[in-house]
């Protein structure tokens, strides 16, 4: 299993607004739990060593395959990790899973390129040396 191999876990609420017209989760709202993922994940990592109105990241790519689906009774996890550091961008994953009974099962996996941006100037910049040693201490692997 995919999320075995991530060590940041977000739960997930379902809304009843998430769900559409076939009851299940409407698939734009995938990517809103990506991303609920993510920024627990840069709080849990990062803590106050960012300060997110100077300087951050911005979203410049997503891909996601659709698995299974997730309803609205459904325990909802989002696993999130960081899979590559780029010059100026680093590469996250997610893996969203769904608890059913004494089962795991994986709804979604999904990649996301993130660009580090100075945000005041509007450019984007080298993703500074102290956001990565604070990322590999966490991700040991890479």
């Amino acid at each position: 299993m995919l999320y075995k191999n991530y060590r940041h876990c977000t739960d997930i609420q379902v809304r009843f607004n998430d769900i559409d017209s076939l009851k299940h989760v409407n698939n734009a709202c995938y990517l809103s739990y990506c991303e609920i993922g993510r920024v627990n994940y840069f709080h849990a990592i990062f803590r106050n060593h960012i300060n997110w109105i100077d300087r951050g990241f911005v979203l410049a790519r997503t891909e996601m395959d659709h698995l299974n689906p997730i309803f609205l009774q459904d325990k909802v996890k989002c696993y999130t990790r960081i899979e590559k550091i780029g010059t100026k961008s680093i590469t996250v994953s997610n893996c969203i899973v769904k608890e059913n009974k004494s089962e795991i099962i994986e709804c979604a996996n999904a990649l996301g390129i993130l660009v580090a941006m100075d945000y005041k100037k509007e450019l984007s910049i080298d993703v500074p040396k102290e956001w990565v040693a604070l990322i590999k201490t966490f991700e040991i692997e890479l």
